[in-house]
Order: structure tokens, then C-alpha cells, then sequence
């Protein structure tokens, strides 16, 4: 299961993270002094996958990303 988070910075532009525990949310967003401002429980894929950081440990998973077709 995947955990969400809407954050804002100093100039209160809002980012989007997504990472395997809000734990690693918690973590990113105080080392780089993020207001976290939202915790979505159900975000749509198109959005995940084009909008929000993954901020884990591991690589990004592939359920998360957009298969993009080959030009041959």
C-alpha cells in the first residue's frame, strides 16, 4: 500500500510525494522544511503518475508509472 502527501514550502507552492510509508513522507518533507497539508487516502493513478515525487527508498515501482508506447 502506498501512502500520499500534499506539502507546501516556503512559498506555499504545493508538492505532491508519494512513498511505501508516511514515515519516509514525515522524514522528506522535515529535512527539507515541508509543511505536509493533506493526506489523500485515494489518489487516481493518471494523477500519481504524472504529478506526484516518489520520495522512497527504493525505485520508483513500475505500477506507478506510464507504459509509453515505442516509436518504431
Amino acid at each position: 500500500m502506498f501512502s500520499y502527501a500534499v506539502a507546501k514550502d516556503e512559498d506555499n507552492e504545493k508538492r505532491y510525494f508519494v512513498s511505501n510509508s508516511p514515515e519516509e513522507i514525515n522524514t522528506h518533507c522535515s529535512e527539507n522544511n515541508l509543511e505536509i497539508i493533506g493526506r489523500p487516502e485515494y489518489v487516481e493513478p493518471g494523477m500519481v503518475a504524472h504529478h506526484f515525487i516518489w520520495i522512497g527508498e527504493d525505485k520508483r515501482p513500475p505500477v506507478l508509472e506510464i507504459s509509453r508506447p515505442y516509436k518504431y
